[in-house]
């Protein structure tokens, strides 16, 4: 699935059921997919580039490995797999990895 900015893809999780964080934390949510910047897409040559877009990696954590977020959530990045189980938070993480344009939508620290 392709997305016009970050805010379309964020907007996107949301309504799939998933809360955002940008960054990671010490300890995972249920329900939650935390973004991390992975790269930025550069057009340009020598000292003079623009950055077009950025790759981000997505973590998502669920309390069912089988869980329709997951489902959804694979339809909205370029690749996801199982990432492993936590004994102490009792969830299952995926991780995957979406490229999001620079649009008229808003970037992640906007």
């Amino acid at each position: 699935m392709e997305f016009d900015s970050f805010k379309d893809f964020k907007i996107t999780l949301e309504t799939i059921g998933f809360e955002v964080i940008l960054g990671v934390k010490d300890t995972m949510s249920e329900n939650t997919a935390y973004l991390t910047l992975n790269s930025a897409k550069k057009i340009g040559s020598d000292d003079f580039k623009f950055v077009i877009g950025y790759s981000y990696t997505v973590t998502a954590s669920v309390i069912d490995a089988d869980s329709k977020l997951i489902q959804q959530l694979s339809e909205c990045l370029d690749n996801i797999e199982f990432v492993n189980y936590s004994d102490a938070s009792h969830l299952y993480s995926f991780s995957g990895s979406v490229y999001l344009p620079c649009g008229s939508g808003g970037q992640a620290w906007e």
